[in-house]
């Protein structure tokens, strides 16, 4: 039965397929408090409507006329825009929500002054590439995160209030990351909480040579979004920039991975594979600072 008022929608934009997509349904489908959640997926030519919302509950629908070419952060909107909760949560198409997910966000948003909520990010495969390309792409937010109010969340594992966010949606139509959203929400005085309570398995497995690709136009529609108001000069400047940029990342992941509950012996081993997707990704934001994002964010899965 469709829920009249759901207390959180989930947004997922479906751009990996059918098979990861399953999985993290059913994932949610376990939560004690589905009930109270609509799920939204927004779907795109990677996925059938009917054989995705086959034996699914009617709270969970589809949101159609999506395409790869939009990119994530537009899907993100298209469902944002049509979510029907107070709280709108957005997942990726590939990760299993933890038993105790929407629960967490339910006590979180209790305080009315908190605007959203974010978690961490655990690694759901096992193998030397899957772990270090893991490692490189999230080391922000592997367990622990920062405990209490704090502006860096995943945007792959987040709630938002929903009168905070629509205002601020804006971002994701222009084909921005929920950074941008969380930045705006930041400058006009909402408080965002981050908690270790919040649990998502990125469960999708990677191949080498595809992630290299994958994270070099992210480098660029990343880069390609932040300079998208200057001029020739000042894109200049960074792009020069940008040289330095794999010695500075490699430094900040290995900080930051040293500092998370990964074993010392797993991380030396995965450290050289670090080194080569932090500085694909570098090449990819020096191509955008020069460049543009041309269609990058159209490769981005």
């Amino acid at each position: 039965m469709m829920i009249n008022r759901p207390r959180l929608s989930l947004v997922i934009a479906a751009v990996n397929g059918p098979e990861l997509l399953a999985r993290t349904l059913n994932a949610i489908d376990q939560l004690p408090e589905r009930s109270q959640i609509e799920v939204v997926i927004v779907g795109t030519e990677a996925v059938n409507p009917r054989t995705v919302l086959e034996g699914r509950p009617e709270s969970c629908r589809m949101v159609l006329g999506g395409s790869l070419a939009d990119g994530i952060p537009r899907l993100r909107h298209a469902g944002v825009t049509s979510a029907r909760g107070d709280l709108i949560a957005i997942l990726e198409d590939h990760v299993d929500v933890d038993i105790e997910w929407a629960k967490t966000i339910f006590e979180v948003m209790e305080d009315p002054e908190i605007s959203a909520v974010g978690g961490r990010v655990d690694a759901g495969q096992d193998g030397w590439v899957n772990w270090g390309i893991f490692m490189a792409d999230y080391a922000r937010y592997i367990s622990p995160v920062a405990e209490g109010d704090h502006s860096d969340l995943p945007g792959n594992n987040i709630a938002y209030r929903r009168e905070a966010l629509l205002p601020h949606a804006g971002a994701l139509a222009e084909g921005k990351w929920e950074s941008w959203v969380n930045d705006r929400l930041i400058e006009n005085g909402h408080r965002l909480r981050s908690t270790n309570r919040m649990v998502v398995r990125h469960c999708k497995r990677f191949k080498l040579i595809e992630f290299l690709k994958l994270r070099w136009h992210f480098g660029r529609s990343y880069a390609g979004m932040r300079i998208s108001d200057l001029g020739p000069l000042k894109r200049a400047i960074y792009g020069a920039g940008s040289t330095i940029l794999p010695l500075m990342l490699t430094i900040r992941a290995t900080r930051l991975l040293l500092s998370r509950d990964i074993p010392r012996n797993t991380l030396a081993r995965c450290w050289p594979l670090i080194a080569v997707v932090m500085t694909v990704g570098a090449a990819g934001e020096c191509a955008g600072y020069l460049f543009g994002p041309g269609r990058s964010l159209e490769h981005v899965r």
